[in-house]
């Protein structure tokens, strides 16, 4: 792994390791950290990260909120690889797991995702299948998500899911004819605008 560069997270002296041929952490990746961290304190919780890639949210997850049991799935082993020994490094304890997100099942308290966003047809693919994987819907798409959602979501469980904007109407689409409301959202703009969505079960609450 020490072939791959160094990331230095917002931590004393802790760092990870990304592969250049897959999506990196981005200004998406921080957004949704400080949205995890500012909405759910330092209790208990039992929290899912769909589409971890090398593991940076959810290690820096960890290292703010050491009392979440945090699980985080990936479809690519080799990004699951690099991000156990991320976690190692980092002395966190987070079950990372191969696995396609439309299989996956368990009861969490608190589900966080920042998906592929493309849709297929809609940009230019990259040479790198990692990559592709990562940005576009190729092995999972919104619908896909949300399904997940329903089936791993406690009743009193929340959801943070980052899109960009482009994307907000698709997703507030997508959750008609389910329990799950979106009950609040953050807009950051910039070079790029993102729409972070708090959802929950229950539409009449």
């Amino acid at each position: 792994m020490e072939q791959y560069p160094a990331l230095s997270l917002p931590f004393p002296d802790q760092i990870i390791r990304q592969d250049p041929s897959a999506l990196g952490a981005s200004r998406a990746t921080q957004l949704l950290y400080d949205a995890a961290i500012n909405e759910f304190t330092g209790i208990p919780l039992r929290v899912l990260e769909l589409g971890c890639g090398s593991g940076t949210l959810s290690i820096m997850c960890a290292l703010a909120r050491p009392l979440w049991q945090i699980t985080a799935i990936d479809i690519q082993p080799h990004l699951i690889e690099l991000a156990q020994a991320n976690a190692e490094g980092c002395k966190v304890d987070i079950s990372f797991l191969v696995q396609d997100l439309k299989q996956h099942q368990g009861e969490y308290d608190l589900i966080i995702s920042n998906p592929p966003w493309q849709k297929l047809g809609s940009g230019i693919m990259s040479p790198s299948l990692s990559r592709n994987l990562s940005r576009f819907e190729l092995a999972c798409n919104l619908a896909d998500l949300i399904r997940s959602l329903q089936l791993c979501l406690v009743p009193t469980g929340s959801a943070l899911l980052i899109y960009p904007e482009s994307r907000n109407q698709d997703l507030s689409q997508s959750l008609d004819n389910t329990l799950l409301d979106i009950k609040q959202q953050y807009k950051h703009s910039g070079k790029n605008t993102y729409v972070i969505s708090l959802i929950k079960h229950g539409r009449d609450l």
